[in-house]
Protein backbone atom coordinates (compact mmCIF):
# COMPACT_ATOMS: atom_id res chain seq x y z
CA UNK A 1 0.00 0.00 0.00
CA UNK A 2 0.91 3.54 -0.29
CA UNK A 3 0.84 6.27 1.76
CA UNK A 4 -0.06 9.76 0.20
CA UNK A 5 1.18 12.28 2.09
CA UNK A 6 0.62 15.71 0.65
CA UNK A 7 -1.85 16.75 -2.56
CA UNK A 8 1.42 18.22 -4.31
CA UNK A 9 2.37 16.35 -7.48
CA UNK A 10 4.91 13.73 -7.56
CA UNK A 11 6.75 11.42 -10.66
CA UNK A 12 5.95 7.72 -10.80
CA UNK A 13 8.04 5.59 -8.40
CA UNK A 14 10.98 5.16 -11.36
CA UNK A 15 10.61 8.11 -13.46
CA UNK A 16 10.75 11.99 -13.30
CA UNK A 17 7.36 13.77 -13.82
CA UNK A 18 4.82 11.46 -15.34
CA UNK A 19 1.97 13.12 -14.74
CA UNK A 20 1.25 16.71 -13.11
CA UNK A 21 -1.95 15.67 -11.35
CA UNK A 22 -0.33 12.20 -9.33
CA UNK A 23 -0.59 12.89 -5.58
CA UNK A 24 2.57 12.75 -3.72
CA UNK A 25 3.30 9.27 -2.87
CA UNK A 26 6.70 9.21 -1.23
CA UNK A 27 6.59 6.30 1.03
CA UNK A 28 5.69 2.40 0.27
CA UNK A 29 4.84 0.36 3.06
CA UNK A 30 5.20 -3.98 2.55
CA UNK A 31 2.68 -5.92 4.64
CA UNK A 32 1.94 -3.74 7.61
CA UNK A 33 0.65 -6.71 9.62
CA UNK A 34 3.37 -8.99 9.59
CA UNK A 35 3.88 -11.17 12.38
CA UNK A 36 7.67 -10.93 13.06
CA UNK A 37 9.33 -8.52 15.23
CA UNK A 38 11.46 -7.29 12.42
CA UNK A 39 10.99 -3.74 10.31
CA UNK A 40 12.76 -3.69 6.83
CA UNK A 41 13.47 -0.32 5.87
CA UNK A 42 14.77 0.70 2.27
CA UNK A 43 16.07 4.48 2.06
CA UNK A 44 16.58 4.58 -2.27
CA UNK A 45 13.89 2.43 -3.07
CA UNK A 46 13.34 4.36 -6.40
CA UNK A 47 13.89 7.57 -8.37
CA UNK A 48 10.70 9.79 -8.18
CA UNK A 49 11.19 13.53 -7.99
CA UNK A 50 8.33 16.16 -7.04
CA UNK A 51 6.51 17.78 -10.00
CA UNK A 52 7.97 20.70 -9.24
CA UNK A 53 11.37 20.18 -9.78
CA UNK A 54 10.54 18.32 -12.90
CA UNK A 55 13.72 16.55 -14.00
CA UNK A 56 16.08 18.08 -11.53
CA UNK A 57 18.21 19.29 -15.03
CA UNK A 58 19.19 15.66 -15.86
CA UNK A 59 18.97 13.15 -18.78
CA UNK A 60 16.58 10.08 -18.36
CA UNK A 61 19.59 8.36 -18.53
CA UNK A 62 21.72 9.94 -15.50
CA UNK A 63 18.25 10.07 -13.49
CA UNK A 64 18.13 5.74 -13.67
CA UNK A 65 21.97 5.74 -12.64
CA UNK A 66 22.44 4.90 -8.96
CA UNK A 67 23.00 8.00 -8.05
CA UNK A 68 19.46 8.84 -8.09
CA UNK A 69 18.49 5.02 -6.00
CA UNK A 70 19.87 1.88 -5.49
CA UNK A 71 18.41 -0.40 -8.67
CA UNK A 72 17.01 -3.77 -7.04
CA UNK A 73 17.10 -2.56 -3.80
CA UNK A 74 13.18 -2.55 -3.80
CA UNK A 75 12.63 -5.68 -5.40
CA UNK A 76 14.85 -7.87 -2.54
CA UNK A 77 13.27 -5.74 0.34
CA UNK A 78 9.66 -6.91 -1.01
CA UNK A 79 11.05 -10.59 -0.92
CA UNK A 80 12.45 -10.18 2.14
CA UNK A 81 8.99 -8.84 3.72
CA UNK A 82 7.32 -12.18 2.48
CA UNK A 83 9.85 -14.62 3.13
CA UNK A 84 10.28 -12.72 7.15
CA UNK A 85 6.75 -12.21 7.16
CA UNK A 86 7.95 -8.93 8.31
CA UNK A 87 7.04 -5.26 7.31
CA UNK A 88 8.77 -2.84 5.53
CA UNK A 89 9.15 0.66 4.36
CA UNK A 90 10.38 2.08 0.92
CA UNK A 91 11.44 5.37 -0.10
CA UNK A 92 10.58 6.39 -3.41
CA UNK A 93 11.74 9.57 -3.75
CA UNK A 94 15.22 10.43 -5.87
CA UNK A 95 17.84 10.60 -3.37
CA UNK A 96 18.78 13.84 -5.47
CA UNK A 97 15.57 15.58 -3.95
CA UNK A 98 16.95 14.65 -0.63
CA UNK A 99 18.35 11.85 0.70
CA UNK A 100 16.78 10.30 3.19
CA UNK A 101 19.92 8.62 4.48
CA UNK A 102 21.45 11.54 5.40
CA UNK A 103 21.45 13.72 8.05
CA UNK A 104 19.40 17.33 6.83
CA UNK A 105 21.86 20.08 6.47
CA UNK A 106 24.72 18.07 5.82
CA UNK A 107 26.41 18.84 1.97
CA UNK A 108 25.53 15.14 0.87
CA UNK A 109 21.57 15.90 2.11
CA UNK A 110 20.90 17.51 -1.44
CA UNK A 111 23.89 16.86 -3.41
CA UNK A 112 25.00 19.49 -5.54
CA UNK A 113 27.85 16.34 -7.51
CA UNK A 114 27.24 12.79 -7.19
CA UNK A 115 29.84 10.64 -8.69
CA UNK A 116 30.87 13.21 -11.10
CA UNK A 117 27.48 14.63 -12.34
CA UNK A 118 26.37 18.07 -11.91
CA UNK A 119 22.98 18.26 -10.34
CA UNK A 120 21.90 21.31 -11.94
CA UNK A 121 18.44 21.38 -9.97
CA UNK A 122 20.51 21.56 -6.78
CA UNK A 123 23.36 24.29 -7.17
CA UNK A 124 21.07 27.40 -5.52
CA UNK A 125 18.71 25.34 -3.10
CA UNK A 126 17.28 28.37 -0.73
CA UNK A 127 16.39 27.83 2.76
CA UNK A 128 12.76 27.55 1.41
CA UNK A 129 13.39 25.16 -1.12
CA UNK A 130 15.35 22.83 1.37
CA UNK A 131 12.50 22.88 3.94
CA UNK A 132 9.82 22.00 1.24
CA UNK A 133 11.87 19.04 0.08
CA UNK A 134 12.36 17.70 3.74
CA UNK A 135 8.60 18.03 4.46
CA UNK A 136 7.19 16.36 1.78
CA UNK A 137 9.83 14.34 0.66
CA UNK A 138 12.39 13.32 3.67
CA UNK A 139 10.06 13.40 6.93
CA UNK A 140 7.36 11.08 5.30
CA UNK A 141 9.64 8.42 5.36
CA UNK A 142 11.05 8.61 8.86
CA UNK A 143 7.53 9.09 10.43
CA UNK A 144 6.32 5.49 8.40
CA UNK A 145 9.58 3.88 9.94
CA UNK A 146 8.68 5.35 13.83
CA UNK A 147 5.23 4.59 13.58
CA UNK A 148 5.79 0.87 12.51
CA UNK A 149 8.59 0.88 14.74
CA UNK A 150 5.94 2.07 17.43
CA UNK A 151 3.50 -0.99 16.15
CA UNK A 152 5.75 -3.47 17.01
CA UNK A 153 6.90 -2.02 20.39
CA UNK A 154 3.17 -2.42 21.52
CA UNK A 155 2.25 -5.44 19.19
CA UNK A 156 5.65 -7.97 19.39
CA UNK A 157 8.81 -6.84 21.28
CA UNK A 158 10.13 -3.95 23.03
CA UNK A 159 13.06 -3.70 21.07
CA UNK A 160 12.51 -5.06 17.90
CA UNK A 161 15.01 -5.18 14.70
CA UNK A 162 15.61 -3.58 11.75
CA UNK A 163 17.54 -4.43 8.75
CA UNK A 164 18.26 -1.94 6.37
CA UNK A 165 18.79 -3.14 2.48
CA UNK A 166 21.07 -1.19 -0.13
CA UNK A 167 22.74 -1.92 -2.95
CA UNK A 168 25.76 -0.53 -4.51
CA UNK A 169 27.71 -0.13 -8.04
CA UNK A 170 30.52 -2.80 -9.24
CA UNK A 171 33.29 0.00 -9.88
CA UNK A 172 33.66 3.00 -7.86
CA UNK A 173 35.82 5.70 -8.31
CA UNK A 174 38.00 3.34 -10.98
CA UNK A 175 38.15 0.77 -8.43
CA UNK A 176 36.33 -3.03 -8.78
CA UNK A 177 33.87 -4.26 -5.56
CA UNK A 178 35.02 -7.40 -5.81
CA UNK A 179 31.97 -8.33 -2.88
CA UNK A 180 28.97 -9.79 -4.19
CA UNK A 181 27.40 -8.46 -0.88
CA UNK A 182 28.54 -6.36 1.74
CA UNK A 183 27.13 -6.67 5.51
CA UNK A 184 27.53 -3.20 7.81
CA UNK A 185 27.52 -3.36 11.35
CA UNK A 186 29.26 -0.64 14.01
CA UNK A 187 29.10 -1.73 17.49
CA UNK A 188 26.21 -3.74 18.15
CA UNK A 189 27.15 -6.89 15.93
CA UNK A 190 24.28 -9.09 17.24
CA UNK A 191 22.55 -10.00 13.73
CA UNK A 192 25.64 -9.13 11.59
CA UNK A 193 27.95 -11.32 13.46
CA UNK A 194 25.37 -14.50 12.60
CA UNK A 195 24.67 -13.19 9.48
CA UNK A 196 28.05 -13.09 8.26
CA UNK A 197 28.49 -16.45 9.21
CA UNK A 198 25.63 -17.67 7.23
CA UNK A 199 26.54 -15.96 4.08
CA UNK A 200 29.65 -17.44 4.18
CA UNK A 201 28.93 -20.88 4.30
CA UNK A 202 28.69 -20.38 0.08
CA UNK A 203 32.30 -20.41 -0.66
CA UNK A 204 30.78 -19.50 -3.72
CA UNK A 205 30.04 -15.84 -2.31
CA UNK A 206 32.50 -12.90 -1.67
CA UNK A 207 31.07 -11.19 1.20
CA UNK A 208 32.78 -8.23 2.68
CA UNK A 209 32.42 -7.26 6.51
CA UNK A 210 31.89 -3.12 6.68
CA UNK A 211 32.88 -3.21 2.31
CA UNK A 212 32.51 -1.79 0.62
CA UNK A 213 31.32 0.78 2.99
CA UNK A 214 32.21 0.99 6.62
CA UNK A 215 29.24 1.01 9.07
CA UNK A 216 31.94 2.34 11.39
CA UNK A 217 32.38 5.26 9.91
CA UNK A 218 30.23 5.89 6.83
CA UNK A 219 26.65 4.40 8.51
CA UNK A 220 24.14 7.24 6.77
CA UNK A 221 21.13 8.65 8.92
CA UNK A 222 18.59 5.73 9.30
CA UNK A 223 20.09 3.13 11.20
CA UNK A 224 21.45 5.93 13.71
CA UNK A 225 18.68 7.62 13.74
CA UNK A 226 16.32 4.78 14.51
CA UNK A 227 18.25 1.78 15.55
CA UNK A 228 21.14 2.82 16.91
CA UNK A 229 19.88 5.39 18.67
CA UNK A 230 17.35 2.98 20.11
CA UNK A 231 19.61 0.53 20.96
CA UNK A 232 17.71 -1.39 18.57
CA UNK A 233 19.44 -4.61 17.22
CA UNK A 234 19.97 -3.93 13.36
CA UNK A 235 22.13 -5.14 10.80
CA UNK A 236 22.79 -3.38 6.88
CA UNK A 237 23.02 -5.13 3.44
CA UNK A 238 24.72 -3.56 0.03
CA UNK A 239 24.20 -6.08 -2.63
CA UNK A 240 26.17 -5.31 -5.43
CA UNK A 241 23.64 -3.86 -8.46
CA UNK A 242 25.51 -6.03 -11.47
CA UNK A 243 23.47 -8.92 -9.74
CA UNK A 244 20.14 -8.11 -9.39
CA UNK A 245 19.47 -7.24 -13.25
CA UNK A 246 16.47 -9.57 -13.48
CA UNK A 247 14.01 -10.58 -11.82
CA UNK A 248 15.23 -13.79 -10.76
CA UNK A 249 17.82 -12.73 -9.43
CA UNK A 250 16.26 -10.07 -6.63
CA UNK A 251 14.32 -13.18 -6.16
CA UNK A 252 17.18 -15.26 -5.65
CA UNK A 253 19.10 -12.74 -3.27
CA UNK A 254 16.37 -11.96 -1.35
CA UNK A 255 15.52 -15.73 -0.44
CA UNK A 256 19.49 -15.62 0.40
CA UNK A 257 19.23 -13.16 2.61
CA UNK A 258 15.89 -14.05 4.41
CA UNK A 259 17.76 -17.43 4.86
CA UNK A 260 20.47 -16.15 6.72
CA UNK A 261 18.12 -13.91 8.76
CA UNK A 262 16.22 -16.41 9.88
CA UNK A 263 17.52 -18.17 12.64
CA UNK A 264 18.91 -14.79 14.59
CA UNK A 265 15.42 -12.55 13.96
CA UNK A 266 13.97 -16.35 15.98
CA UNK A 267 16.12 -16.14 18.52
CA UNK A 268 14.11 -14.83 21.19
CA UNK A 269 17.03 -13.04 23.32
CA UNK A 270 18.19 -10.69 20.16
CA UNK A 271 15.08 -8.40 20.79
CA UNK A 272 16.59 -6.88 23.64
CA UNK A 273 18.36 -3.53 24.01
CA UNK A 274 21.84 -3.39 23.00
CA UNK A 275 24.30 -3.00 26.17
CA UNK A 276 27.88 -2.57 24.72
CA UNK A 277 31.16 -4.86 26.39
CA UNK A 278 32.89 -2.50 29.58
CA UNK A 279 36.31 -1.24 28.76
CA UNK A 280 38.93 -3.23 30.25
Amino acid sequence: MYQGVDPEPLAGRSGAHDSADEPLQAVEIVNPAGRAPVLLICDHAGRATPGWLGDLGLSERERARHIGWDPGAAAVTRVLANRLDAPAVLCHVSRLVIDPNRKPGEPTSIPRVSDGTVIPANQHVSADERRRRYRLSFLPYHRAIARLLAGLRRSRVRHPAIVSVHTCTDVMGGLWRPWHVGVLFNHDQRLARPVLDGLRRDRALSVGANQPYSGRIHNGYSVPFHAERNRLPHVTFEVRQDLLRTDDQTRSWGERLAEVLAAPVADGSLYRPFEPEPCR
